[in-house]
């Protein structure tokens, strides 16, 4: 089972000790999603988390898939589509929406043409608008498509319907990736 979150011991638990440690000296919030956890070997040792730094998940030169969250999960699978082999899309998890990795997000403007988001959170002032904002601020011409949750109310459903609801389960990251491609390359 290759998940990212998977690696070394899973992204919430890391978080959650790296929050108490004694040399974090300020406030740490953590996100995480109601239902299922997706670790299947949780008794593994604990690692402190860098603040503020992101992970290249996989490496390209055409799109960034930039996940925050759960959502990276799904982003994982749907760079596993054949349909995808040829397409340099790389991946990110970017950990943290405060601070931003900016050394990070600098690399990722220089080395892709496109870039998208994908967040569990709030489209409106939300990670993927920070993102947006980093790339203004700095000049950067690059266009960004950010997933996330729309600024109306969500009905309650399933974790899984309301992905789909919200436009940022699987399917809608693979057809955000297909749109791009078909008009931009």
């Amino acid at each position: 089972y290759d998940n990212f979150y998977n690696k070394r011991g899973g992204k919430l638990r890391n978080l959650m000790y790296t929050a108490q440690l004694e040399s974090t000296q300020h406030p740490f919030s953590i996100r995480y999603p109601r239902g299922r956890g997706v670790l299947i070997d949780w008794q593994t040792p604990m690692h402190a988390i860098e603040i503020g730094k992101g992970r290249c998940l996989k490496e390209g030169n055409s799109i960034a898939v930039l996940s925050f969250g759960h959502p990276g999960n799904f982003v994982t699978e749907v760079l596993k589509d054949a349909s995808l082999n040829d397409a340099n899309i790389g991946h990110y998890d970017m950990r943290f929406a405060k601070p931003l990795d900016e050394n990070l997000l600098h690399e990722i403007a220089h080395l892709y043409q496109s870039v998208i988001t994908v967040e569990d959170g709030c489209i409106l002032g939300g990670f993927g608008s920070a993102v947006l904002e980093f790339f203004n601020k700095n000049h950067y011409d690059i266009p960004v498509e950010i997933l996330g949750v729309p600024d109306y109310f969500i009905p309650h459903a399933s974790p899984e319907e309301q992905h789909e609801m919200c436009g940022f389960d699987q399917k809608a990251i693979l057809n955000t990736i297909q749109n791009i491609l078909k008009n931009s390359f």
